[in-house]
């Protein structure tokens, strides 16, 4: 499995959890308010980390361009 690969099924995997973490935020949301707090907590921290990852991401991509031009042709 190829990084593009591994960093789509990352993404997914952080799309499911953010997407089960406001569903349970809203079927809680009049039934358990802690049930709601802590649902609403995982979907916020999927979305944390996925802007995080993201970051990383492109950090990463600009340090290889960078290197790439310093490379001698």
């Amino acid at each position: 499995m190829n990084t593009v690969s591994r960093l789509q099924e990352l993404s997914l995997r952080i799309d499911q959890l953010e997407s089960s973490g406001d569903w349970l935020a809203q079927i809680l949301e009049d039934r358990d308010d802690a049930g709601h707090q802590t649902a609403a907590l995982i979907s916020t921290l999927a979305e944390d980390i996925r802007f995080r990852l993201l970051d990383l991401v492109t950090e990463l991509e600009k340090q290889i361009v960078i290197s790439s031009r310093s490379l001698p042709n």
